[in-house]
């Protein structure tokens, strides 16, 4: 299957943009004592979180022995806590090289495109320039 070279640079802007506009959800396991489930873990847009503060994971701990203490002794559904990951910096870091290689690859692409196609487009500059000098009656009125 082979691409356009204006295809390829829009989908690598795009993968480039949603990656680094887009937290991945893959923090949803056990981390660390704490089972899969037991708490929401979340993080930030990756370009605004490159070097979030410390997640204290004692205080995540007890957020979740609240939570089930409160479930045992109110008997309703356990509402997990919410909470930043710890490895959210270290995801964030990562999703933004991951963009920039996008864009330079997208870059690349078009700046390929833009150097195969010049001479089609110094061609259609040529032929418009005859025909206004061949055919002044065909030019705008500005330039009579």
């Amino acid at each position: 299957m082979r691409l356009r070279d204006t295809t390829v640079v829009f989908l690598c802007a795009f993968l480039g943009m949603m990656v680094l506009f887009l937290p991945l959800p893959v923090l949803s396991g056990p981390y660390e004592d704490i089972q899969e489930g037991q708490v929401h873990w979340t993080c930030s847009m990756p370009l605004l979180s490159l070097a979030p503060p410390d997640v204290d994971l004692d205080e995540v701990r007890n957020a979740v022995d609240d939570a089930i203490a409160e479930m045992r002794a109110t008997g309703q559904d356990y509402v997990p806590p919410e909470s930043q990951h710890p490895l959210c910096g270290g995801l964030a870091r990562t999703q933004v090289v991951l963009a920039l290689l996008a864009f330079a690859g997208a870059f690349w692409r078009g700046r390929r495109w833009w150097r195969s196609t010049a001479d089609i487009r110094a061609e259609k500059r040529f032929k418009r320039l005859h025909e206004s000098v061949e055919n002044p009656d065909s030019r705008p009125r500005l330039f009579r």
